[in-house]
């Protein structure tokens, strides 16, 4: 028996090892596996992250383009994007969605706009998505008043053209090389032309009437009053909120008006949309009319009529659909040349007929919009040349023995004061402190009988001409030559009228009174001019508040203003500063070449050829406010950007030495962002 237990004992011997060794296998084999499964599921999640990441980080680049898009807006134009939807183009080709947006005004004064929205940006390649909803605030006219964003007060244009009065423009306006988005004119008064090229869109507050066939490269017109367009061109919109009538062969994409529409041209247009009536004369092809009163075509064609009252079709021509609301009157009864009309009654046509459907007295067919825009413009800004005195390098005058004084300030290695324009020797253009009146009663200059800190003229012109002048409240620059720097780079400030006749200046100039501007003359503002001639000039000392050394420039936006006119002496408010207005004309004559801004207090008056890089603004202070562009006035942009021609124009004492040069301000603000 003990044997038999022992043999059966050893048969056994071995077996609790395999088990164990098999137990350790399979929960080895279970911890590979596991692992295999973590390390996948983290590479899925780690993949899933790095593609929701950029989504996201898409998303926010939507939020941020969105944002810049609102800030161009003006309210009626954030308005009108209720309950629509957006694309955002952003690089690389890529489009973002924006949906579900709702636009509200929340405050009328100051007009205040909020504008929610779902931002979304779907990647293919990472086959993700994130959505961002975003809650803006925009306030349009946040640069016009001082405020937390804007504790200056200073208006920035940073447009082509701002003119505050009426515009004329008989001999043509021509916009070259320039950024498409800066082509604007905004006129607050009418605008009336004969030729435009170049300008993409038209903001104007009263009338638009253009005439003549040189209209290239218009856009858009937006205006608050009627449009009147004769001779020859094309327009891809027009928004009126008085009436809209064309004659010749004028033709637009969509027109759309609160008042009367009159087509007696040859073209073709996409839309009309009116609130009122339309009357269709001349031999034009309109795709969709939509009326809110009636529709008159005696000749031409409409593919398809609607209208609340009724409408007239005196025509054989085709007629794809017409829907009104009144009495539709056919040209005939044998006239058939239609695929479906549907009126309360009906006159003249041919019954009974499938094409034809009666409809109940008082349906309503047509939903017109009516003009989409309302042009604003900020407040209108105050030009004052006085405010510009701290900035001003050299700030003329006359005392009371008509000696010419000079207040110096911000020039290198010259004690900022006042100073005389005088006679040094045989050199004409001296600033010294003391001077003394000839005996020679043929010489009404007076000699300097201190040191001289500078002179004004290069010294190679001051042995022959005496380039700076006064007589009866009118300054003169005038030089006979065009190849050098006429007189000291720098702000100049003239307290009265200036004249300009002939030279070479590199100048910022300013005049309380009138300025105008001979045809031999080039002007740059010191900007434009650059760092070379502004801050290196030869024989002339550095203006330290536009140059930081020799070689560099300060941004100062005044540095981009090359003419700046008219003044008062009460700026307290708008009111009080225009009931004792001076001055603040501009007139450019024939083949005049500025390289810099213009910025008139009153109007600015072109003749002849006039060339103009930088950008323009006629404040409109008097009640004689007319800008008229003779000749020909182009606009060139060309190697410029914003920052050179947005013009600023400073509130409190006007120093901006540290300002930001393109003075722009943030409307559009995010409150409230989420993930979705």
């Amino acid at each position: 028996m003990n044997t038999q237990k022992l043999i059966f004992s050893s048969s056994q011997r071995g077996f609790a090892s395999v088990l164990i060794v098999l137990l350790v296998g399979l929960a080895l084999g279970g911890s590979v596996l596991g692992t295999a499964y973590y390390l996948k599921s983290s590479q899925k999640s780690l993949v899933a992250s790095h593609a929701l990441t950029n989504a996201q980080s898409g998303a926010w680049t939507g939020v941020e383009v969105l944002r810049q898009y609102l800030n161009n807006l003006d309210g009626a134009t954030i308005l009108s994007l209720n309950d629509n939807s957006l694309k955002l183009k952003i690089q690389d080709g890529r489009e973002l969605n924006v949906n579900h947006i709702a636009a509200t005004q929340t405050s009328t004064s100051p007009e205040v706009y909020q504008v929610s929205a779902q931002v979304q940006n779907l990647s293919t390649r990472s086959e993700a998505s994130s959505t961002i909803q975003i809650v803006y605030e925009i306030r349009p006219d946040a640069t016009s008043t001082p405020g937390e964003d804007n504790p200056g007060g200073s208006t920035s244009f940073p447009e082509a053209m701002n003119f505050y009065g009426d515009l004329t423009a008989q001999g043509g306006i021509h916009l070259s090389n320039g950024d498409s988005e800066r082509a604007v004119i905004n006129v607050a008064g009418n605008f009336t032309a004969n030729s435009i090229s170049g300008i993409k869109t038209l903001n104007v507050i009263g009338d638009v009437n253009i005439n003549g066939a040189g209209i290239q490269g218009l856009e858009n017109i937006y205006t608050n009053g009627n449009v009147n367009l004769n001779g020859s061109g094309s327009v891809k919109l027009i928004s009126a909120k008085g009436k809209v009538t064309t004659g010749g062969s004028w033709s637009a994409d969509d027109i759309y008006a609160d008042q009367d529409v009159t087509i007696d041209s040859s073209s073709t247009f996409k839309t009309i949309d009116t609130k009122a009536s339309l009357l269709v004369s001349g031999n034009s092809n309109i795709t969709t009319a939509t009326v809110g009163q009636k529709i008159t075509v005696n000749n031409g064609s409409i593919q398809k009529a609607l209208a609340n009252s009724d409408i007239k079709y005196n025509v054989w021509n085709a007629l794809n659909s017409a829907k009104s609301g009144g009495n539709f009157t056919c040209v005939g009864e044998s006239w058939d040349n239609f695929s479906s009309l549907s009126a309360v009654n009906f006159t003249k046509c041919k019954q009974p007929s499938s094409k034809i459907e009666s409809l109940s007295a008082g349906t309503k067919v047509a939903f017109p919009t009516g003009a989409i825009a309302t042009v604003t413009m900020t407040g209108k800004p105050l030009v004052n040349a006085h405010v510009y005195e701290q900035q001003a390098n050299y700030v003329f005058d006359v005392d009371s023995q008509n000696r010419i004084v000079v207040y110096v300030r911000h020039v290198e290695g010259i004690e900022d004061g006042q100073y005389f324009l005088a006679k040094n020797g045989n050199l004409w253009g001296a600033l010294c402190r003391t001077v003394e009146s000839s005996s020679n009663k043929k010489e009404t200059d007076p000699t300097c009988t201190s040191e001289s800190v500078t002179n004004l003229q290069h010294k190679n012109l001051t042995w022959f001409k005496k380039i700076i002048s006064y007589a009866s409240g009118t300054w003169s620059l005038e030089d006979y030559q065009k190849e050098i720097t006429s007189i000291a780079p720098g702000v100049i400030l003239f307290k009265g009228n200036i004249n300009i006749p002939q030279g070479k200046y590199s100048n910022t100039i300013i005049a309380t009174g009138n300025i105008n501007y001979g045809g031999s003359v080039t002007l740059d503002a010191p900007n434009y001019a650059g760092a070379n001639t502004t801050c290196l000039a030869n024989y002339f000392k550095m203006p330290t508040n536009l140059c930081r050394s020799k070689v560099e420039l300060i941004p100062a936006s005044i540095g981009n203003i090359a003419l700046l006119s008219g003044s008062c002496s009460n700026s307290s408010s708008l009111e009080a500063c225009e009931a004792n207005y001076l001055g603040g004309n501009i007139t450019l004559g024939g083949s005049a070449t500025i390289q810099g801004n213009i910025i008139a207090g009153n109007k600015l008056i072109t003749g002849g050829s006039t060339n103009i890089k930088g950008s323009i603004l006629a404040a409109a202070h008097t009640s004689d406010k007319q800008s008229s562009l003779g000749g020909s006035t182009n606009i060139d942009f060309d190697g410029k950007d914003q920052d050179d021609t947005t013009i600023i124009i400073p509130g409190g004492d006007g120093d901006d030495e540290e300002a930001p040069s393109s003075g722009s301000s943030e409307k559009a603000k995010i409150r409230w962002a989420r993930y979705i």
